[in-house]
């Protein structure tokens, strides 16, 4: 599973799994804090279409941890001010370019894949409530 998916699947769908893995893992991999978790502002980039240009739309308040085993780094942005998120992205970022505990990473995934897809048919079935039968109003 490449980085945008399981990033995207544990913000969205898996943060108390997310923290939880780190309070249960947090010792069998060692590892050095590089930044403690910090907030910053960032400008977000929008493309405008009629000209094909980018341009910043605005500010974003995000937290940002990094840590490292040897050479290899984890990162960990994300939205808002939420320090214990930030870490536990960073430290399965890690893991996952060390290739350690990736057997229970995917466990935690499928889990939240079955999620995802639950919540988007709930979304789809909300919105289907909503929509017009044209044929019945040509009765």
């Amino acid at each position: 599973m490449n980085k945008k998916r399981w990033t995207s699947l544990f913000i969205k769908y898996g943060k108390e799994e997310a923290t939880d893995f780190l309070d249960t893992y947090r010792n069998a991999v060692p590892f050095q804090i590089i930044s403690e978790p910090t907030e910053g502002l960032t400008m977000i980039k929008v493309r405008e279409h009629a000209e094909n240009s980018l341009f910043y739309i605005g500010e974003m308040l995000v937290t940002e941890t990094k840590i490292r085993q040897e050479q290899t780094i984890g990162l960990g942005v994300v939205k808002g001010s939420n320090r214990n998120l930030s870490m536990a992205v960073a430290f399965i970022d890690l893991c996952f370019s060390l290739d350690l505990l990736t057997d229970e990473l995917e466990q935690i995934l499928e889990s939240l894949e079955v999620k995802e897809a639950a919540y988007i048919e709930a979304r789809t079935q909300e919105i289907l409530k909503t929509k017009v039968d044209f044929d019945m109003m040509a009765e």
